[in-house]
């Protein structure tokens, strides 16, 4: 076999390469140091895994949030090289044992500062033969399954990446990985939600149209009331295929929705206008969206800004694309507290009618309730179609 993939049938990666700098480290990667001669150190930090794929962390490159000046050592005791503007992007070819990263801008090589970074995280495509070395011509210890997450400890020279896995310590090609950003490492926002009701949200694109239907369909009849956050190319598509806009028939069952961009890119690296293009162009003009990976910084917040949106990210997350458990992502929802939003996936397991009946029935059995399907101002009678703009406090 050519390559350590055991699959050669690739999906493009949502993520992007470039990552933000100055916020808080993600729920993403892995603890790590730097061992042996010819590899770079992997910062330490937590592990998770992503979808259906394997996941290491790796530091590809950073992106600046202010002007930053490039030294020749890594310290400010060392004299300016350069000073690399604000939002620049640039690759990383090192760390420090005190942090700082030594980074590739304008031809020359130095050393910025880690106040300033956030490492990324890398992951395979699918399963991947652990080695004994770097290289194919070593032996197989084990096959790492897909959806499985690893501590990363070195990079080789060749692009091959030193990980622990089921108690041993080998080698994975670097051929099948790409990076991919950082979700915050503490939500952030409850929205306009200002009630003691848990919030149940929903992101990205359902599986199909039936299970959409069934499931806003059983939410308006139950009284609960979804906030969705589907992007835009989800929405794009279901019109192209079935002339229907999701949007909209989530708000004639009484569901709010919020904007999620048009691809579902990590905005850090992007500048302000570019942000704003992306939520321009999803088809969901509301005053609240969801940043992919509650990834924020103040170009993200200035493109909110410019879209007169704020950003609304979650308090309570199920993982319920790593778990892939319809039990554990409704133990894990009808655990919220009081106020909670709560945050899954439509293409998951917690977007289906039943899931919907366990999550309010167990949330009941607390004393916690959801919130509602919207019928109007005052709260009562049949459901009415929500509107486009969320009132200042989420009628619940």
């Amino acid at each position: 076999m050519h390559g350590e993939s055991k699959n050669h049938h690739f999906r493009r990666s949502i993520g992007a390469t470039a990552l933000s700098a100055g916020l808080l480290v993600g729920s993403v990667p892995l603890s790590a140091s730097a061992l042996g001669a010819g590899s770079l150190s992997v910062p330490a930090v937590s592990t998770v895994a992503v979808a259906t794929e394997l996941s290491i962390d790796w530091p590809a490159r950073v992106r600046t949030t202010d002007n930053l000046n490039m030294r020749t050592g890594s310290s400010t005791a060392y004299s300016v090289l350069k000073t690399i503007p604000k939002g620049t992007s640039v690759a990383v070819v090192g760390r420090e044992s005190n942090g700082w990263y030594k980074v590739s801008y304008d031809g020359k090589s130095g050393y910025v500062s880690n106040s300033y970074v956030v490492a990324a995280s890398v992951r395979t495509l699918d399963s991947l033969n652990m080695r004994s070395g770097a290289s194919t011509s070593y032996r197989i210890l084990k096959t790492i399954p897909t959806g499985t997450t690893v501590s990363a400890y070195a990079k080789a020279s060749n692009g091959w990446y030193k990980v622990s896995y089921g108690g041993s310590t080998g080698w994975v090609s670097g051929t099948y990985v790409t990076t991919y950003p950082k979700p915050p490492s503490a939500p952030m926002s409850s929205g306009p939600n200002r009630t003691s009701r848990v919030v149940l949200t929903f992101d990205d694109c359902p599986s199909t149209l039936s299970a959409y239907k069934d499931t806003i369909n059983y939410a308006a009849s139950a009284n609960i009331g979804l906030v969705i956050a589907p992007i835009g190319d989800c929405l794009a598509s279901y019109k192209s295929r079935y002339g229907v806009d999701l949007a909209s028939l989530a708000r004639a069952k009484g569901q709010w929705v919020i904007n999620h961009s048009i691809s579902h890119p990590d905005l850090r690296p992007l500048s302000c206008q570019k942000v704003g293009a992306q939520l321009g162009g999803t088809g969901v003009h509301t005053n609240f969206g969801r940043p992919p990976y509650g990834a924020i910084d103040g170009s993200v917040r200035c493109g909110y800004n410019s879209r007169g949106m704020a950003p609304w990210t979650w308090t309570r997350d199920t993982e319920d694309w790593k778990v892939k458990s319809k039990s554990i992502t409704i133990a894990r929802a009808a655990a919220a507290a009081k106020g909670d939003t709560v945050l899954m996936h439509m293409q998951w397991y917690g977007f289906s009618p039943d899931s919907l009946r366990q999550i309010k029935a167990k949330l009941a059995n607390r004393g916690i309730g959801v919130c509602r399907t919207y019928k109007g101002s005052d709260g009562t009678g049949a459901v009415v179609r929500t509107p486009v703009k969320f009132p200042s406090s989420l009628p619940c």
